[in-house]
């Protein structure tokens, strides 16, 4: 941390100390010098920022920069500060993809619905199919079998005396849970089927 005469105080990488020379006692910082100070200082706080942001939990780059943006920084110093976490090996899109479509999955998510969500935190559709391809294979995802699953466990709730009122809340229980429709639509029919026979 530099502190300056007047009461400031910066936080910025030791190779800005060294560039500048602000880390010598006694000197008298010219204008630009200080306006490189508070800039590094900006990104170095957004940066940490970030860092604690992905200490807590998986983080696309995407995500970051929406969180950053709201931070008081501007979107060039956003951007350096992403470059510095890219830089040392701490951004990496495609692992958060493979962690959270593996992650889901194991919950019972439809592929559909885990692909919309990788969209919508600024994965590539190209690592979005790579990472759902790639759980699907490692846990051996049947889409009929977990939508059976979700299905039953969804039934237990639903009243049993209106079967048509039942059969399509529960239709739309896995619609909305991502399965397909043939796949929902046919589970239903068997879920419901199997729970008045018995």
């Amino acid at each position: 941390m530099l502190s300056l005469s007047d009461g400031q105080q910066f936080v910025v990488p030791a190779g800005v100390l060294a560039d500048t020379g602000a880390g010598r006692m006694g000197v008298v910082l010219a204008p630009e010098l200080l306006g490189r100070l508070q800039h590094e200082h900006a990104v170095t706080s957004l940066a940490d920022w970030a860092l604690d942001a992905l200490a807590r939990g998986r983080r696309t780059r995407r995500e970051l920069e929406l969180r950053l943006r709201r931070r008081e920084g501007t979107p060039g110093q956003v951007q350096e500060a992403l470059a510095r976490l890219d830089a040392a090996g701490l951004l990496n899109d495609e692992s958060v993809a493979q962690a959270e479509a593996a992650s889901r999955l194991r919950r019972g998510e439809a592929p559909a619905r885990i692909q919309q969500r990788l969209r919508r935190k600024g994965v590539a559709a190209p690592q979005v199919q790579e990472a759902m391809a790639s759980a699907m294979h490692d846990d051996a995802f049947d889409e009929e079998a977990a939508c059976r699953a979700a299905a039953e466990k969804r039934a237990r709730s639903l009243d049993a005396t209106d079967p048509v009122a039942a059969r399509r809340k529960l239709q739309g229980f896995l619609l909305r849970r991502g399965f397909a429709a043939g796949i929902a639509a046919r589970v239903a029919r068997s879920v419901l089927e199997s729970r008045r026979a018995e």
